[in-house]
């Protein structure tokens, strides 16, 4: 008997939602076939199917949430004897991640009992990825505010807190004591030596409940559970904003010239104006590779290729599908790869590599009548460049008053990696391109 595994669906999935099984038991299925759908922290995904034969059993219903390597189906031939089904009986067998669980942390004078994987009443479940983070951080794990399906604290929430830790001064008791009384420490003022945070204070803390967090019973306010998608969303925009020093430089630019070259029929295609300024974007980033960059803690690395991200919104959040090697397509290969790439992330059919690996991206909210907005950088690039709508404007030229359609473009920087007058050197160079519609 063939057991069916939930894929490895990208380095940071650690999880997936069974959404619609799409075979039934007793079908015949061959290697290759869909079998199901999952909706992982991105996008929902057709699970195939590893072997051939008579789908015997789905182990883990619709609607349910499992680990990715968790066994969720037999595969075998119809008269073929059932193995024995105990071990599948939870409805997830366990997955090769947790029959290997990564270091424990250690913390001194920690309750034993928070070092198990599972869950116990009170406790977050702590995912073994987010265990191995905490004992490189030399944090415990319990301080995180879980982001994960039903408060599980992922890697991201580990990062999150550290950082957070980071800015805040505490002794490690107090930190212990304010994560098992669920006291929120960035509302506790300190009274030890300057101004830390003592066992004391949380005590004081835990005696007043206005420190605490408010129970959802308590509340007459909506309550909206978190997506996987928006609890993803939520993670890496705080991780950013955490790690990167952004700055903002903004420019405004005359888009008629690029208009008139590319959208009055001059081409075999009709580019919209995105399309007009990726592929401008895309010229820029190849004239100054120093913005198409990350930093690497003791290196900053100025990357080969331009894999433009492209966000798109979508009714659950927002998606960043990536154009891989941007640098070897013409305008009109950016504009078909953004169309695809746009269509897939709108249907759900995004695949892990559609949107990873991004070097840089482009976020325009213009087509929602925004004029200007600041961006936050979606990691790992080191900026991202966000668009608002043309809009006709009265402008000076050569001493006399013209309406001509401009842009206000914003790139947001990480001063780790871009300085100052790179980031305004590239985006005189984007505004030159484009106004000259120079592609």
């Amino acid at each position: 008997m063939h057991e069916v595994k939930l894929p490895q669906l990208g380095q940071s999935v650690e999880e997936a939602d069974i959404v619609q099984w799409l075979k039934k038991e007793g079908d015949p299925v061959a290697e290759g076939d869909p079998i199901c759908s999952v909706q992982t922290d991105k996008a929902e995904i057709e699970v195939e199917c590893s072997a051939s034969g008579i789908l015997r059993k789905i182990l883990v219903p619709e609607n349910t949430t499992v680990p990715v390597l968790t066994v969720i189906a037999l595969v075998g031939e119809a008269d073929e004897p059932m193995p024995d089904l105990a071990p599948y009986a939870t409805g997830a067998a366990p997955s090769d991640r947790d029959a290997d669980p990564s270091p424990e942390v250690h913390v001194e004078a920690a309750p034993a009992a928070a070092s198990t994987t599972a869950a116990e009443p009170g406790r977050p479940f702590v995912s073994p990825r987010a265990r191995k983070k905490a004992a490189e951080l030399k944090i415990c794990p319990t301080v995180a505010s879980g982001t994960g399906v039903r408060g599980r604290v992922m890697e991201a929430d580990i990062v999150g807190a550290a950082a957070l830790l980071a800015a805040i001064r505490i002794t490690p008791t107090a930190q212990r004591l304010a994560a098992l009384k669920g006291v929120d420490i960035t509302r506790v003022s300190g009274t030890g030596p300057a101004g830390k945070i003592t066992k004391a204070d949380i005590e004081r803390a835990v005696a007043a409940p206005a420190t605490r967090a408010p129970s959802a019973a308590a509340s007459a306010d909506k309550r909206v559970p978190l997506t996987p998608m928006r609890s993803i969303i939520a993670r890496r925009m705080s991780e950013s904003k955490y790690k990167a020093p952004h700055y903002y430089i903004t420019v405004e630019v005359d888009i008629s010239a690029a208009a008139t070259r590319f959208r009055n029929g001059g081409l075999p295609f009709r580019p919209s104006y995105n399309d007009i300024v990726l592929a401008a974007t895309v010229k820029a980033l190849t004239e100054y590779p120093g913005v198409n960059a990350k930093w690497d803690t003791d290196a900053i690395i100025e990357l080969a290729d331009v894999n433009l991200g492209v966000a798109v919104a979508l009714p659950t959040g927002l998606i960043v599908p990536v154009i891989r090697q941007a640098q070897r397509l013409d305008m009109q290969g950016i504009h078909e790869a953004a169309r695809t790439l746009t269509e897939k992330a709108r249907t759900g059919k995004l695949m892990p590599d559609d949107y990873t690996g991004n070097t840089f991206t482009v976020s325009n909210l213009g087509v929602y009548g925004v004029d200007h907005f600041t961006a936050i950088i979606n990691q790992p690039d080191s900026a991202i460049l966000a668009v608002g709508q043309i809009k006709d404007r009265p402008v000076v030229i050569d001493g006399g008053i013209h309406i001509r359609p401009m842009v206000k473009m914003t790139l947001s920087s990480d001063h780790r990696v871009i300085d100052g007058a790179l980031a305004a050197q590239f985006m005189g160079r984007l505004k030159e391109i484009l106004e000259a519609a120079d592609l």
